[in-house]
């Protein structure tokens, strides 16, 4: 059993410490080795987590267990009317339980009460097919734009994809 909250500033570590873990098992395969290891640093999470959670303009929410451990988290940079998701990342040990799924309805629908206006849009690695079919099923599409970046010869590609407000799926 797991419950979702909103996240606070005493979060960062944990945020930080799932982003780390999460992130390398995610694109293990889907990335080359030498940049997950070149990208993905405990250290640089944990400063960037505890400088982005103080943030107005940041909205993180939080999965976890009955003894209150950290499992998973959404976050949103909000700009008026625009939320986009910067992060969902679930503990590698807790995939497939629905973890994912209910912080991204929790978010959006807490938001969609506060702002009907709302547009929400991500990007994803293009090769990352679970998590594209994963956005599809919420409600998202593929915009048309994408940003590209080489890396060591390898050509790594970031696909938009947005979910008009009206689109919340149950």
């Amino acid at each position: 059993m797991f419950f979702i909250r909103k996240g606070n500033l005493e979060d960062f570590a944990d945020i930080a410490s799932i982003h780390f873990k999460s992130w390398h098992a995610t694109y293990l395969g889907l990335l080359p080795e030498s940049y997950i290891k070149d990208k993905n640093s405990l250290f640089e999470k944990t400063k960037m987590w505890q400088q982005l959670i103080a943030h107005p303009d940041v909205i993180v929410w939080i999965a976890y267990d009955a003894s209150h451990n950290s499992l998973g988290f959404i976050g949103y940079f909000a700009d008026n009317n625009n939320y986009e998701i910067t992060t969902l990342y679930v503990l590698p040990d807790f995939h497939g339980l629905g973890i994912g799924t209910k912080l991204m309805k929790t978010s959006l629908q807490d938001i969609l009460e506060s702002n009907s206006n709302a547009h929400f849009c991500l990007w994803v690695l293009d090769a990352n097919v679970t998590a594209i079919n994963f956005y599809k099923k919420l409600g998202f599409k593929y915009s048309g734009e994408d940003n590209q970046e080489c890396y060591e010869g390898t050509q790594i590609i970031d696909i938009k994809m947005i979910r008009k407000n009206d689109e919340l799926t149950s």
